[in-house]
């Protein structure tokens, strides 16, 4: 019986036979590591449902057991708090409305206007391109207080204090940081697309609307989503503009049940569940896109 020599031993072959310092191949190794790592991202995961599933289970208890640490899982569950929050906020779809017409005009805006900006410094040529660019990055360091008097003592000489005007005009003009994500995954597509475009005859403009869009849906989806989930959920910037309680939006509203002494915590837990599970279920139906757009727009790394 012949012995082979090492020679004729691949390398692959070795690697799972041959012992690292601790007595543990190096294919055994990369299974701790995986374990660990996958370990690590279900903690991750764990320490962001987790306040998520703790104010459904608030709206769902007694008022006797709305802090008893052993009620995660109700027993026994009421509704009686979701009935209640349409007696204490008689408005609530109306604010519901107002919080949707800012979010779907407010995305809609920025992926519109930063979809084109991120078109240009991709793939077009122009004195100060580079210099833009780094101005538009620079903006993100700029915190929105900064801004904010400014803002408002111009929105105020329009007479647009108290309307949503002032959360949904801005918006129509894009962001950096939108305008910068459609930039990274413009270049990810092949400019010979754009170049057999134009060799049909098409212009910058139909090639943009009937090639690049279309390939970019997985980046709008992306960005439409995180944009929603900003507007959808803002406070701050609302409770500066909107001051009259008809036109408030849902943050507004659910702040507004905090008491100085006392809170409605079952119907303030009841109404951040019933806000979040649009987002919550946008994101379940899109998921798919959303990561790819993502990924492939660099940002992942």
């Amino acid at each position: 019986m012949t012995v082979p020599s090492l020679s004729k031993v691949s390398a692959g072959q070795l690697s799972g036979r041959v012992s690292v310092r601790d007595g543990l191949t190096e294919r055994d190794a990369k299974r701790i590591t995986t374990a660990g790592y996958h370990a690590l991202m279900i903690i991750v995961v764990a320490a962001y449902i987790f306040p998520v599933v703790w104010a459904a289970s608030m709206s769902l208890r007694t008022d006797a057991n709305m802090f008893s640490a052993d009620q995660l899982i109700p027993h026994p569950i009421t509704l009686a708090h979701y009935e209640k929050l349409f007696t204490v906020l008689p408005d609530f779809w109306r604010y519901f409305g107002n919080t949707a017409v800012i979010a779907i005009f407010g995305t809609a805006g920025t992926l519109f206007s930063s979809s084109l900006a991120g078109y240009a410094l991709a793939r077009f040529r122009f004195p100060g391109r580079q210099a833009l660019l780094v101005t538009l990055l620079l903006t993100l360091m700029v915190p929105a207080q900064a801004t904010l008097i400014p803002q408002y003592v111009t929105f105020r000489n329009l007479g647009w204090i108290d309307t949503p005007l002032p959360i949904i005009v801005p918006m129509l003009f894009g962001t950096a940081f939108a305008s910068f994500f459609f930039r990274q995954f413009f270049l990810t597509l092949p400019r010979e697309l754009e170049d057999a475009a134009s060799i049909d005859g098409a212009g910058s403009w139909r090639t943009f609307f009937s090639v690049i869009v279309p390939l970019s849906a997985p980046a709008y989806l992306a960005m439409g989503l995180l944009t929603f989930v900003q507007l959808w959920n803002s406070f701050y910037v609302n409770s500066i503009y909107l001051s009259s309680q008809q036109n408030w939006v849902l943050t507004q509203a659910l702040q507004s049940m905090v008491g100085r002494y006392d809170s409605q915590y079952g119907e303030i837990m009841a109404g951040v569940t019933l806000v979040s599970l649009p987002i919550v279920i946008a994101y379940l139906i899109f998921q798919r896109w959303i990561v790819r757009g993502i990924a492939m727009s660099g940002l992942a790394n």
